[in-house]
């Protein structure tokens, strides 16, 4: 989803980002909003700390004591993670636009350029939200694209790990911690030295005998230490 934050000191230009981009992301299918459209620069940077917006729409020529290029470095030096995109009539600071990493400097009026520039960072995000959904895992002959979601166990074995994944089953050398790092989010849980679960996943938590029941009949063991960071995070569905 693209989330803008508009910044321009000319409130007719404002006006028509408010009545364009909603068209265009209807005409392209494209899943956004307008979150602020302001000439006030305070206001425009509270929503880009504010972590609320993804692409900023910056004018370089404010009216202001400070320009668009000076937000843009400020947006930078914060580390705020924004795309941004210059929409100016000043040509001249175009090559300045390398130095903070801009995604595009498009040249007003806005029109066909910008709905392009839009349309084309819409499937770029898509693309990489995408491709943070899916690990890729590695066997001796194959490369295999496994979704993260569909993945409800990894089983250390010897050498090998065993990925359950849908009724599928993948055997890879990477160790546990490795693949802890690769899945990259908080759902997966080394609940003991040689297993994984997916606590999304969690039928049942048995504190006695101190295993996990999985909603697809797995039992696993837990650490003493596991047990409790489960029972914080996960559903506690214990009959």
């Amino acid at each position: 989803m693209l989330s803008l934050a508009i910044l321009d000191d000319n409130i007719k230009v404002l006006e028509l980002y408010e009545e364009l981009i909603p068209q265009w992301f209807a005409r392209n299918g494209i899943k956004g909003r307008i979150v602020t459209a302001t000439g006030d620069y305070t206001e425009f940077l509270e929503a880009v700390r504010a972590r609320s917006v993804n692409v900023c729409i910056i004018d370089i020529n404010l009216q202001a004591e400070i320009s668009g290029l000076y937000i843009a470095q400020k947006i930078r030096q914060e580390k705020l993670d924004v795309e941004i995109i210059f929409c100016t009539g000043m040509l001249e600071y175009m090559h300045k636009a390398f130095d903070v990493n801009a995604y595009h400097y498009i040249i007003k009026p806005i029109g066909k350029n910008l709905e392009k520039c839009l349309v084309k960072l819409y499937k770029e995000m898509e693309a990489r939200q995408n491709r943070k959904n899916v690990l890729e895992l590695k066997t001796k002959t194959n490369i295999y694209y496994v979704a993260r979601n569909s993945i409800s166990h990894i089983v250390r074995k010897g050498s090998k790990s065993i990925i359950y994944s849908s009724g599928s089953v993948y055997e890879v050398y990477d160790s546990l911690d490795s693949l802890i790092e690769k899945l990259g989010t908080e759902k997966f849980v080394k609940c003991c030295r040689s297993e994984i679960i997916n606590t999304d996943y969690i039928k049942q938590i048995d504190k006695v005998n101190r295993k996990i029941v999985l909603v697809n009949g797995y039992e696993g063991k837990l650490s003493r230490l596991k047990t409790f960071r489960l029972l914080k995070g996960a559903s506690d569905n214990e009959g």
